[in-house]
């Protein structure tokens, strides 16, 4: 069985404001080309041509677990506040914050950079 990957991404607008993605992907590679892409061109939120988005966490498990889990954590950031939840599973990071938690089994720390 193949596996897929949950992600956690970010990128900075052209308003100086982080945006932080949780999603899931079978190519990592092409995910973020597409991302780079699309957030370029976004109405909201748009991508500077000099920024590109970064992974800052990334684990692969199987396509079941990688949906199940997408939602689990972007409805526990939505409660804990993480950010401003905006279209297409971005948040608009909160001021101040330096990490985020990602929960499957155990809870995972990932700095945000």
């Amino acid at each position: 069985m193949e596996k897929e990957y949950l992600y956690v991404g970010n990128y900075t607008d052209t308003n100086g404001n982080r945006i932080l993605k949780i999603g899931t992907t079978n190519d990592l590679n092409r995910r973020r080309y597409e991302h780079n892409t699309n957030y370029r061109r976004a109405k909201n939120y748009t991508m500077p041509r000099e920024q590109s988005f970064e992974y800052i966490w990334t684990l692969p498990l199987s396509k079941y677990n990688t949906l199940r889990y997408e939602d689990k954590n972007r409805q526990a950031w939505q409660e804990k506040g993480v950010g401003e939840f905006v279209r297409n599973d971005r948040f608009v990071i909160a001021e101040g914050l330096t990490e985020v938690d990602i929960t499957i089994r155990k809870t995972y720390k990932s700095a945000l950079n």
